[in-house]
């Protein structure tokens, strides 16, 4: 192990690698059950400790488990997990700290979070400041003990160090499935099935998720051929979570008996503009929730076997527990695995959104390629300037582009692409032969204004066309990181913006007209005397619970939720008055008595 300490200069400088991390624990931990959706560590960070321990200590898949956290965590975090590892599981925390330029605290935090390290002591404010970006040089709890790594986690760690294994399951090379084929079928008429290429696995991926979307949108054919139907798992599923919903006026238009058909709900309108991950994602969420946890800590460990699979390599189901198997057959319904039979042997081929659904939280790209028709602004819906909007330009993949320039430049371009150009006079012009594409682009163009040619339809940004998208549920932000994701990769040449400044400020000016009256539910209190106004306005103000006063009417607008503190105050405060009214009365009685006398 040698090599272990090679990789490791003497000093690790944490500045600009926790800085650079892509999260911290509180992103996911401190917000309920939001970013649990987002992707796949935030999920694991949302188990109990319970079963994340699970997980490390499975005999078959564990270490790979260990394998995924450990990439997941920041630079320094993995090394302190090494290290930690080569030392016996343990260290002094004084002697930690010598090993950095900066404090260790905040890597123990990520550690401890996914239960990579047992539980040490810290205060719980300066854990929460920590998780907000506060100075961690201040804390000094816990100094005098040691980190020690979870049995778990460190038996998985020695495992994964010792082990040649880069895949937790056998690759299964062309020539043992020929062999196994002629073998298996001793009929002269069998015909052994070529393994699919790489192509063909991105087109079988893309092909499950159009029919999901032409599901949707209700659209039954592309290009003149017929779309296929989606499996009645991924029907079930798009029901469950509320993307779609049985049509409300079915039985009031007298449409029988039978089912009512299904339509696109709001949120459906949403996640037909979510990136293809994070699409899949949902659907992957929803299957763990509706299982047992025995079957939900199985899924997890076939994910992650699949994160360290090669596309385009066959595996041996056989390979697989009964659990995986079931999971394998669910997981193709979703065009996660392309599974085929060769001779008495089934082999499944990962694709490349099963293989990059672990390992996209650490990456700038995962699932399809950012061109894809499901593509879009849910990868990176979080970023975004002072203001509240994205940055102009946000980042594309290379290779994306230049396999969207290489698509447009054929004579029959594939309906798999789009590339949008936006105009300063808010006209669209979208290369695309996909009626997809034209369906998602009526979500908030003019469909009045469609014009089509060949390979290239032509819309127009209108106020009517965006106000009805934003009824639908689709918000500004989502609009323009679509048109921004699937810019002409020709845009991003220049330094010019994706989408046109003045479009750009239309679309959140529309946005915005939605919010210019504002209604607050309020306790309206009417005050006697202009003193009570002023000591009753200033109480309610300082308190944060005043809304809006009328100095002339002597009226104070109290927030609902402090209304029962503020009126209390006002009825002490006249009791008071009433009171010290009452006894400046008697002293000016007593004083007319004492003249008179």
């Amino acid at each position: 192990l040698g090599w272990v300490y090679q990789q490791f200069p003497g000093k690790i400088d944490t500045r600009e690698t926790m800085s650079s991390s892509s999260s911290t624990p509180s992103s996911s931990s401190a917000s309920t059950g939001k970013s649990s959706s987002h992707d796949f560590f935030g999920y694991l960070r949302s188990l109990p400790a319970l079963s994340l321990r699970a997980l490390y200590a499975n005999r078959s898949s564990g270490m790979y488990a260990c394998r995924a956290v450990l990439q997941h965590l920041p630079e320094p975090a993995r090394q302190f997990v090494l290290r930690l590892a080569v030392s016996g599981g343990s260290f002094p925390q004084k002697k930690i700290d010598l090993w950095t330029k900066e404090d260790t605290k905040m890597a123990l935090v990520w550690m401890e979070h996914l239960c990579v390290i047992e539980p040490w002591k810290r205060k719980i404010e300066e854990e929460e400041d920590l998780l907000k970006g506060g100075d961690d040089s201040k804390s000094q709890s816990g100094d005098d003990e040691d980190v020690k790594l979870t049995k778990e986690f460190h038996e998985g760690i020695q495992k994964l160090l010792t082990s040649l294994s880069s895949a937790p399951w056998p690759c299964v090379k062309a020539e043992a499935a020929k062999s196994e084929a002629e073998g298996g079928e001793k009929s002269s008429k069998h015909i052994h099935p070529s393994p699919p290429t790489l192509v063909a696995l991105e087109r079988y991926t893309q092909r499950r998720w159009d029919s999901v979307l032409h599901f949707l949108v209700g659209s039954t054919s592309e290009g003149g051929e017929e779309v296929e139907y989606p499996p009645a798992a991924v029907v079930r599923f798009l029901e469950e979570t509320g993307l779609m919903q049985e049509d409300p006026d079915w039985k009031k238009s007298g449409g029988g008996k039978g089912k009512a058909p299904l339509v696109i709900t709001n949120r459906g309108y949403e996640f037909m503009l979510l990136d293809t991950h994070v699409q899949v994602w949902q659907f992957v969420l929803q299957y763990l929730k509706s299982k047992a946890e025995e079957i939900q800590s199985e899924a997890l460990l076939f994910f992650i076997g699949l994160s360290y699979c090669r596309v385009g390599e066959a595996y041996p189901a056989h390979a697989l527990s009964k659990g995986a198997q079931t999971l394998m057959k669910t997981f193709s319904n979703f065009g996660l695995l392309y599974l085929t039979k060769v001779g008495e042997m089934t082999l499944f081929y990962p694709t490349r959104v099963a293989v990059n659904l672990v390992a996209a939280t650490n990456t700038d790209e995962g699932g399809l390629a950012p061109t894809g028709p499901a593509c879009g602004i849910g990868s990176i819906l979080d970023a975004k300037d002072n203001d509240g909007r994205e940055e102009m330009n946000p980042p594309s993949s290379a290779s994306a582009s230049r396999s969207l320039e290489a698509a447009l430049s054929e004579p029959l371009p594939s309906t798999s692409h789009i590339a949008i150009i936006v105009q300063t006079n808010f006209q669209l012009c979208a290369y695309t032969t996909s009626q997809l594409h034209v369906s998602m682009l009526g979500l908030f163009c003019d469909v009045a204004t469609f014009q089509r040619l060949p390979n290239i339809v032509f819309y127009h940004i209108t106020r009517d066309s965006v106000k009805g998208a934003f009824e639908l549920g689709i918000t500004a932000k989502q609009i323009l990181r679509f048109l921004k994701m699937h810019a002409h990769p020709r845009l991003r040449a220049t330094d010019q913006p994706l989408v046109p400044s003045n479009v750009e400020d239309q679309i959140w000016l529309w946005d915005k007209e939605r919010r210019r009256v504002q209604f607050e539910e309020v306790y309206i209190y009417q005050c006697r005397e202009e003193a009570e106004y002023q000591a009753v306005q200033q109480y309610a103000q300082d308190r944060g619970a005043l809304s809006w006063s009328d100095e002339n009417r002597l009226r104070i607008f109290i927030k609902c939720s402090g209304a029962e503190v503020i009126v209390s105050f006002a009825r002490r405060w006249i009791l008071r008055a009433a009171q010290r009214r009452s006894r400046e009365s008697e002293g000016r009685i007593r004083q007319l008595n004492y003249s008179y006398s």
